[in-house]
C-alpha cells in the first residue's frame, strides 16, 4: 500500500458513510471537518463536547469509519497530516536508485494515478464544475500555485477559445487580491491547490466565497483547507517516482473538463474558434488571405455569433 493509499481511504471512508449516518454522527463529522481534522486529535470526551454529543457516539463513529479503536483512528489521521506535508525535501529518498531504473515504474505509477483519479471521482462534483464554467454568462476566474498555475494557465488558454469572460487570476501590476474587485455573484473560480498549500490561494477562495462566487476546488487527495468554502472539490493523485508531486493526473482530469465543456459550447464555441483562426492568419506559416477577405471573413463569423 502507498503512503496515498492511506489517506485516500479516510477520505473515502467519510464520503462512504455519509448518507448513512445518524443526525448525531453528523455532527461529529462536521466537528472533524470544519477544523480541517484537527478536532480528531481531541480525546472522545472533548471532540464529544465540541460537536454537542455524547462519547459513545463519537466511538460509533470512528467504528463506522472502519477503525477498531478511536487509537486507530488518531494513528490513521496523523499519517494523514504528516502526507499533507509532505515536501520534494523529505522525499529525495527517492533518487537514491540507478538511473535508468524508473522508467517502467514511471508507467506503473502514472497509470494507476489515473486510474485512481477517476475512479474516486465525485460525479456530481464534476457535473457542477461543467455546468458552471459552461455558462456564458458566469465570468471565470482561474488561479494556481507556483507549480499549478501551469494547470491553470492551460485551462485559461482552452476555455478562452471557446467561450468569452475567462480570466486567470496571477501576480502582476495587481496582486491577486486586488482582481477580486472584479468577482461577484456571476463569477466561477476554479482554484488549483495542493500540498503544501498555499495561505494564499485559501484565502482568495475565501474572499471569492464572500463575494457570491462559486468555487470550483482542483486538489489532492488530502484536499486542501480551501475545499471546506468550495462548491465543487476535484482531487487528483499526485504519487510520483520522483521527489516531485506528479500533475499528471491533475492535467487528465482539466482536460476532462475542458472535453465536457467544448461539446457543450456547441455551435456557438464553433464560430468562436473560427473567428480566433481568422485573427491569426497572417502571423502562423499558412497562405496569407488579402486583408479585405479577412475582413470579410470576420464580419460574417460576428454575424453568425450574433445569431
Amino acid at each position: 500500500m502507498t503512503p496515498g493509499s492511506v489517506q485516500q481511504a479516510m477520505g473515502d471512508r467519510l464520503a462512504g458513510i455519509a448518507k448513512e449516518i445518524t443526525p448525531a454522527e453528523q455532527k461529529v463529522a462536521r466537528a472533524l471537518t470544519t477544523s480541517a481534522m484537527l478536532a480528531g486529535f481531541e480525546t472522545v470526551a472533548a471532540l464529544a463536547k465540541r460537536a454537542g454529543v455524547s462519547g459513545p457516539t463519537v466511538v460509533r463513529f470512528v467504528t463506522r469509519l472502519g477503525y477498531p479503536s478511536y487509537a486507530d483512528f488518531q494513528r490513521a489521521l496523523l499519517n494523514e497530516m504528516e502526507a499533507r506535508g509532505t515536501s520534494p525535501l523529505t522525499l529525495y529518498h527517492r533518487v537514491d536508485t540507478k538511473p535508468g531504473a524508473l522508467l517502467e515504474q514511471s508507467a506503473t505509477a502514472f497509470t494507476d494515478g489515473l486510474a485512481q483519479t477517476f475512479r474516486r471521482l465525485s460525479i456530481a462534483d464534476f457535473e457542477f464544475a461543467v455546468s458552471a464554467l459552461a455558462e456564458r454568462r458566469n465570468h471565470v476566474f482561474i488561479t494556481g500555485g507556483r507549480f499549478s498555475r501551469l494547470l491553470a494557465e492551460m485551462l485559461h488558454l482552452h476555455l478562452f477559445q471557446i467561450r468569452p469572460h475567462v480570466s486567470t487570476l496571477v501576480p502582476g501590476l495587481q496582486t491577486r487580491s486586488d482582481q477580486l474587485l472584479n468577482v461577484g455573484a456571476k463569477s466561477v473560480l476554479v482554484a488549483y491547490d495542493f500540498r503544501r498549500y498555499e495561505a494564499e490561494t485559501v484565502e482568495l477562495v475565501v474572499r471569492a466565497k464572500e463575494r457570491g462566487a462559486m468555487v470550483i476546488l482542483i486538489t489532492d487527495p488530502w484536499t486542501s483547507p480551501a475545499a471546506r468554502h468550495a462548491n465543487a472539490v476535484l482531487a487528483a493523485e499526485v504519487v510520483s517516482p520522483s521527489p516531485f508531486d506528479s500533475l499528471v493526473p491533475a492535467c487528465a482530469l482539466t482536460e476532462a473538463l475542458i472535453a465536457e465543456i467544448t461539446v457543450r459550447a456547441g455551435e456557438k464555441g464553433r464560430l468562436r474558434i473560427e473567428e480566433l483562426e481568422s485573427l491569426r492568419e497572417g502571423y502562423e506559416w499558412q497562405s496569407v488571405q488579402s486583408p479585405g477577405n479577412r475582413r470579410n471573413k470576420s464580419a460574417k463569423l460576428k454575424a453568425a455569433m450574433a445569431k
